[in-house]
């Protein structure tokens, strides 16, 4: 009924006014059909897909922005919180009228400090294999330190040798491998490895023969399972011979210590050692033996000279020709007075094999390692997650990074627990590790030991809330908090009080003060005289003031921002009192120094 009057008021109104319209729509708009509400509300994984499909309905060329929100699953400053979330509001609650409330928690992650960029864009540098080997015999055959090896003690030299013209202050992230474990090395399993040979197994294979003397010349031969090459200066009686087998160029550049072995048995050699030699050239142009350089390679281990039993030479060093093609040769002699058999079974160039490494795999490592006056040294209060943590956490271990559903703080602090077990109060460790967020990145953040639990300053994505305020023009952001002090706001103000002014100001029952006049048990301020300091403080009020400045909003609110959004934070706080009746009262504060050590500044 009254409703019905007050559209006949306006119909009336509309036949006398000048502009009749424009305050009738007027009118109509500042009229609330709905019903005030202060809700709560905190997004699920859905909201954000949700969000993402109102954003493409109000605007069908915000594909960047919606597919962003939808895949990652949480605001920035680029995209904002303040204009997306309105859209999920009005859709969830359409009967909400006007100076209605929405406390909406969501995920947001803003801008790295810049402090952190020396970590997150430091250089790699990857050890090769030949830098451990460079230092210690031992590191050579593992390829890995360990607790017996342990890379502070060598890295810095090999950066020194590996990075030129190094600046003070230049950090690396240096990645190696590592073993907990010191390994046992057996060397006497080491067997040489061949790298190149030459078998005869069915002809002469690269050797070419070539007879300077007489009518004997090489050719290959067998005898049941053994394949060879073989001259005899002897037919029908000792001759005169002069016969060379060699083999085609043969490179060794790039072997490490390569060393010839002959594989050879003689008989009738009558001790004439001079009639087989076994020389190299580097210099022979594959038809002029005269005219080439030859080397005799000498051996130890021989044939007998009297039967038909192949011996297996030592290795003879060719390290000497290093970076250089080689040419083989079996040079063979014979007289009418001794004319000796010669068999070759195998030509074989080798390098030595490895010795056995006893022990766990290493793993790798990445750690940073900063120049300064002069030399590298491992970067101190840093910690670069490895591998292995992500591992040991569970879920993290699968790509070897956190994302948002695998939030760094949920892991860190049980990590720096077991890193840094001794840390006492206010230790600070920079701590440097993978995100996923549409791609991979190195994020860093710096966590202190605080009341022995360990607290981050920075979080790529963190949880925060926002105020959303229904209005004449909709839905709005609105970050400044409101709420009331209850009764563990105001114990929270006693034990501040009793830290860092003393028990005498706390009465007996351990739930009042009377520096600032707070009271737990009631639950509210006591302004009468005799309940605040006077000495200190010219007012009730002033002393109502500082405590919730000091006191609450640091304890409630420890990593709260100066802004959300772009927008300057406030705080709303609601407080009730007694100074001989009971009362209520409001106090208003900006917040002007952002987290972990938050500062709070009266407005109001």
């Amino acid at each position: 009924m009254k409703r019905t009057a007050y559209y006949l008021i306006l119909l009336v109104f509309a036949l006398v006014s000048c502009d009749p319209m424009e305050d009738i729509n007027q009118e109509l708009k500042d009229m609330d059909t709905g019903f005030r509400s202060n809700l709560t509300y905190a997004l699920t994984e859905d909201d954000y897909a949700d969000i993402a499909d109102l954003a493409l309905e109000a605007d069908e060329t915000d594909t960047d922005n919606a597919g962003f929100i939808a895949s990652r699953m949480y605001f920035t400053d680029a995209v904002p919180a303040a204009d997306y979330i309105p859209l999920l509001i009005a859709d969830m609650y359409p009967g909400l009228g006007l100076g209605s409330t929405v406390d909406v928690t969501y995920n947001y992650s803003g801008d790295m400090p810049e402090d952190y960029a020396m970590y997150t864009e430091a250089a790699d540098y990857e050890l090769s294999t030949e830098e451990y080997s460079s230092f210690d015999g031992i590191l050579e055959v593992t390829g890995y330190y360990s607790p017996a090896y342990p890379p502070e003690v060598y890295l810095p030299e090999v950066l020194a040798a590996g990075i030129a013209d190094p600046s003070n202050g230049d950090m690396v992230l240096v990645e190696y491998l590592y073993s907990g474990t010191d390994a046992k090395v057996d060397f006497e399993s080491a067997s040489d490895v061949t790298v190149w040979s030459e078998g005869f197994d069915t002809d002469l294979g690269v050797f070419t023969a070539t007879s300077v003397v007489g009518a004997q010349e090489w050719a290959a031969s067998s005898y049941g399972d053994d394949a060879y090459a073989k001259i005899s200066g002897y037919s029908g009686g000792a001759q005169d011979n002069e016969d060379w087998l060699i083999s085609s160029a043969i490179s060794i550049d790039g072997i490490d210590q390569p060393a010839l072995h002959v594989t050879q048995a003689a008989k009738y050699l009558n001790d004439q050692w001079d009639q087989i030699t076994v020389l190299v050239s580097t210099d022979y142009d594959g038809s002029d033996i005269a005219g080439a350089t030859w080397d005799e390679q000498t051996f130890t281990t021989l044939p007998s000279g009297s039967d038909y039993v192949f011996v297996a030479s030592e290795g003879a060093d060719l390290s000497g020709y290093a970076g250089q093609d080689i040419y083989v040769a079996l040079k063979y002699l014979s007289t009418t007075a001794n004319a000796a058999t010669w068999e070759v079974d195998e030509v074989v160039i080798t390098t030595p094999g490895a010795a056995t490494v006893i022990g766990p795999a290493p793993e790798t490592r990445k750690d940073f390692y900063e120049y300064s006056n002069g030399e590298w040294t491992k970067a101190e209060g840093v910690y670069n997650v490895q591998a292995e943590d992500y591992n040991a956490m569970g879920s993290p271990g699968k790509y070897d990074n956190f994302s948002s559903s695998d939030v760094p703080g949920d892991y860190i602090p049980a990590l720096l627990d077991e890193k840094y077990p001794l840390a006492g109060e206010s230790v600070e460790v920079v701590v440097v590790y993978r995100y996923y967020a549409g791609s991979t990145m190195t994020l860093a953040s710096t966590y202190t030991k605080t009341a022995g639990t360990w607290a981050s300053s920075y979080d790529y994505v963190t949880e925060t809330s926002g105020q959303f305020l229904y209005g004449s023009s909709g839905w709005v952001f609105d970050p400044t908090i409101t709420f009331t002090l209850s009764a563990a706001d105001f114990q929270i103000i006693v034990d501040y009080v009793e830290s860092n002014f003393g028990a005498s100001y706390i009465d007996s029952y351990g739930t009042g003060d009377y520096y600032y006049g707070a009271s737990a048990y009631y639950g509210n301020f006591d302004m009468r005289d005799g309940h605040w300091n006077a000495d200190v403080f010219g007012s009730a009020e002033e002393a109502i003031a500082e405590a919730i400045a000091l006191a609450v909003l640091p304890a409630k609110y420890p990593n709260i921002t100066t802004q959300v959004n772009g927008v300057d934070m406030y705080f709303v706080v609601n407080y009730a009192y007694y100074n001989g009746a009971n009362g209520s009262g409001s106090v208003k504060y900006q917040v002007t120094k952002s987290g972990p050590d938050p500062e709070f500044t009266l407005v109001d």
